[in-house]
């Protein structure tokens, strides 16, 4: 029993001296070990281990390292307590340009430093799209690994503003942007050639000639502008004032802006209109056998005819200016008024200071009276004292119309007597009588009297006028 006993103790004390051993190893390892943080792209990682080298660091962490990433520091650098390793994982970044698309294996995170790895470079003025993005001078603050680069790198284009010239680098697809991306304010109205939105693309240069206030009075508006220099005409096309048919403006078209900068434009319109006169209707004399003689009747009361005429009017901006007549006719023509005159002759008879007499007429007429001496002829001249109708002037013989009463004519004046119409006279027309006397038995007649002419009537005018 004792030798067991013994036995057992030995084994108690053999059993407590290795796991001391074992203990005092595990010890010695622990403290020996070397902690190291691995960041991964930008992931932080703290490792614990025995390995000498950043490779076997990294192996320890269980990370692989392709060609293509990026190691700091090197993977054969030996391994310190404490150390940071940056791993850079290599991702493909697909690069786009004018010439074409390529791929790219790189670690690089920058939009600049990815164009770099590839042999590019980005200048100002260049344009570049990250991720379908574009970005300017803003680039450096992209965080993220970009996927996809698009690079369209600029070019020198001269601009000549006025009497300034420099030179532009831009990326931009057409004149306008290119001007836009440069803080350059083109204002409504200035010229640039090529136009904003021609493509910039074969072209070396670009000219902006500025403009001016320009007033247009147009439709009774007024139209606020600015224009580049040229005419009138130049002026209105850019402002889209268009001038249609007989328009015009104050200046012309083909003068140059007016100094104070204002144009009016004066809208012109015609209209034809139809402008009716009467026309006056003629008066006629028919016979009429069953009226007696010195009476008249309306036959026909007649209508004024109508005269049309054609009338342009000019209007400017809707005030008339000008009117005038293209042409005339006749619309209606007129209708003669017919007066009828009696022809019938009925014979009557009357008492007289010189008895009774028969007449078959009686017309009132002024009646005068003349003598030789008074008929306007010089004493002593051939013709003094005669008559129109050759015999010499006495009481009994009138001066009267001949166009009316013919020579030979016999008639019953009262207060004269019997007369014969046997002289003229400048003054004799119409219903007017000059009674004839000697220059020894004168009387003077001023007054109206009713002349009886006696039956038969030797061709008297049917119309005392």
């Amino acid at each position: 029993m004792t030798a067991v006993y013994t036995w057992l103790g030995h084994e108690r004390a053999r059993t407590l001296a290795v796991t001391l051993a074992l203990t005092g190893m595990a010890f010695i390892y622990s403290s020996s070990a070397k902690n190291i943080t691995v960041v991964v792209d930008g992931e932080d990682e703290r490792v614990s281990t025995h390995a000498r080298t950043v490779a076997g660091g990294l192996h320890d962490a269980g990370l692989a390292v392709s060609p293509s990433d990026r190691l700091s520091p090197a993977s054969d650098a030996p391994l310190r307590d404490g150390m940071v390793i940056e791993l850079a994982r290599a991702k493909q970044v697909l690069i786009e340009r004018p010439v074409g698309k390529s791929w790219l294996t790189t670690p690089e995170r920058a939009p600049t430093d990815i164009l770099a790895a590839a042999g590019l470079r980005f200048y100002p003025g260049d344009r570049l799209w990250v991720d379908g993005e574009p970005r300017g001078e803003d680039v450096a603050q992209v965080l993220s690994p970009p996927s996809r680069l698009r690079l369209e790198p600029s070019r020198s284009i001269s601009v000549s503003d006025g009497s300034t010239s420099w030179l532009l680098r831009t990326a931009a697809p057409t004149v306008g942007e290119a001007l836009w991306e440069s803080g350059i304010v083109v204002s409504e109205g200035d010229r640039v050639e090529p136009s904003l939105y021609f493509p910039l693309a074969g072209i070396s240069s670009i000219t902006i000639t500025r403009s001016a206030p320009l007033t247009i009075e147009v439709d009774g508006l007024t139209i606020q502008t600015r224009a580049v220099g040229g005419t009138v005409g130049d002026a209105l096309a850019d402002a889209g004032v268009a001038l249609i048919g007989l328009d015009f403006t104050r200046p012309s078209l083909q003068d140059g802006i007016p100094d104070d900068g204002t144009i009016r434009v004066v809208r012109v319109a015609e209209r034809v209109e139809v402008e009716e006169k009467p026309l006056p209707f003629e008066t006629t004399y028919q016979p009429i056998d069953d009226l007696e003689i010195d009476n008249q009747r309306v036959v026909e009361t007649g209508a004024y005819g109508v005269l049309a005429n054609r009338v342009r009017i000019r209007l400017e901006d809707g005030e008339e200016t000008v009117r005038f007549v293209e042409g005339d006719w006749v619309a209606r023509e007129p209708e003669p008024r017919v007066i009828g005159y009696g022809t019938q002759i009925i014979p009557r008879s009357i008492n007289t200071d010189d008895g009774p007499i028969q007449y078959c007429r009686a017309v009132s007429m002024y009646a005068t009276s003349y003598s030789p001496s008074r008929a306007g002829v010089p004493a002593g001249a051939k013709n003094f004292g005669i008559t129109a109708s050759g015999q010499p002037l006495t009481r009994g013989l009138v001066a009267i119309d001949r166009s009316l009463i013919p020579f030979g004519t016999l008639m019953y004046v009262p207060g004269y007597g019997f007369a014969e119409a046997a002289d003229t006279g400048g003054g004799v027309k119409g219903r007017w009588i000059d009674l004839g006397y000697d220059d020894d038995n004168y009387v003077a007649w001023h007054q109206y009297v009713t002349v009886y002419f006696l039956c038969p009537l030797p061709g008297l005018a049917w119309i005392f006028p």
